[in-house]
């Protein structure tokens, strides 16, 4: 009987070595669970640090790609304003030099055209002038011939 009062007890020490167990391995493969989440976790944050890393990096190449294409632009743009101001200059210099050339054209016509009046009425004068001359000599012609000389 003495064994029977163990034999009871073995369905209770097993039942408690079972659970003893089963705990045992559902908290080890809890760690190992545990465990492997911290290094799933640690190489997620060296992607994310490294991802970061490139995103910032690529931010940074557009940055500057943008900046020396816009300093590229600017200058460009400083340059042609030069350039346009150069060629307005020359433009405003062509300009004045084609109005002193048009100032000048037209004092010399007045002045061509006076000088051409001046010449005319010298030549009428001149023509007037020869006209009394042999006017004057008709009429010494007529009175040498009236008086009846010759």
């Amino acid at each position: 009987m003495k064994y029977f009062k163990y034999l009871a007890s073995l369905p209770i020490v097993l039942s408690v070595l079972a659970a003893t167990y089963g705990a045992i391995n559902y908290t080890s493969k809890l760690t190992n669970q545990i465990d492997a989440s911290t290094t799933t976790i640690a190489l997620l944050k060296l992607e994310v640090e490294n991802l970061e890393e490139r995103i910032y990096g690529d931010i940074d190449n557009i940055h500057r790609t943008y900046t020396d294409k816009t300093g590229m632009n600017s200058k460009n743009y400083a340059d042609a304003r030069e350039e346009l101001v150069k060629e307005m200059a020359e433009m405003a210099t062509w300009v004045g030099r084609l109005e002193g050339i048009l100032y000048a054209l037209r004092d010399g016509s007045y002045k061509l055209a006076s000088q051409a009046e001046y010449q005319a009425l010298e030549e009428l004068v001149r023509n007037n002038g020869v006209a009394i001359r042999d006017m004057g000599y008709d009429i010494k012609e007529i009175e040498r011939v009236a008086s009846g000389g010759y």
